[in-house]
């Protein structure tokens, strides 16, 4: 059994706005396993690293690069392009891309082909469909489901999404979903996991990693 991997949970945001260059910098130096961050699909077809649907109010599908570019957020750090995120994180730390509503599959692919490895990647999403996707056009990439809530058929989940991986809210997880995942060997990593007990919980069940905005305190359990 592999050790639980420690994910920041959009970078190491303790000083730095969350999706920033600057807190993936920070994760880096704290040395842990995994950054993730969660990528859009601007109005004309590049990918920014941002969490919310909304920006300037519109959704960020409405918007070119151009004007996201412009903003600053804190009145000084920009908002990443997928291309500056990869060039970061590359042969630093694994990387792990959440996929909002992207419609540019391939051209998504094709940007992460040419500047990470495989080993380097884990991709997911909360739609279905995408992750079913990258099962044909990159299977050679690690890809999970997200869930938020209660699943009342996991395995019957993953069959439809074709992933490798679940990524249950920690709230919705229990020591007998990690067991019944592990024994049809699908890898499980848990998100919204932050607390000492949450953590002390999901390292109790040998859990496949977690995404935590609270990677220091993780690091010091892991290390006991």
């Amino acid at each position: 059994m592999q050790k639980t991997l420690n994910i920041a949970h959009r970078g190491f945001t303790r000083e730095f706005p969350n999706n920033t260059l600057e807190s993936f910098y920070a994760a880096i130096k704290l040395k842990v396993d995994g950054i993730e961050c969660d990528v859009h699909e601007t109005a004309d077809h590049h990918f920014v690293i941002f969490h919310d649907d909304m920006l300037l109010g519109k959704t960020i599908s409405e918007l070119p690069l151009k004007e996201i570019r412009k903003v600053r957020l804190a009145n000084y750090y920009q908002i990443p392009t997928l291309e500056e995120t990869l060039d970061l994180c590359h042969k630093h730390i694994r990387l792990m891309m959440e996929l909002k509503l992207i419609h540019s599959l391939d051209l998504f692919l094709e940007i992460v082909k040419t500047r990470m490895e495989p080993v380097e990647l884990f991709v997911t999403s909360f739609y279905v469909h995408l992750i079913n996707d990258l099962a044909d056009f990159a299977p050679q990439i690690r890809r999970g489901i997200l869930t938020g809530h209660q699943v009342e058929d996991p395995l019957k989940l993953i069959e439809l999404a074709r992933a490798k991986i679940m990524l249950p809210r920690f709230s919705y997880a229990t020591a007998e979903l990690v067991n019944t995942l592990h024994s049809h060997n699908i890898s499980i990593i848990v998100w919204d996991c932050n607390s000492i007990s949450d953590l002390h919980t999901a390292l109790k069940w040998k859990v496949d990693g977690i995404i935590t905005d609270s990677p220091d305190v993780l690091a010091q359990e892991l290390s006991k």
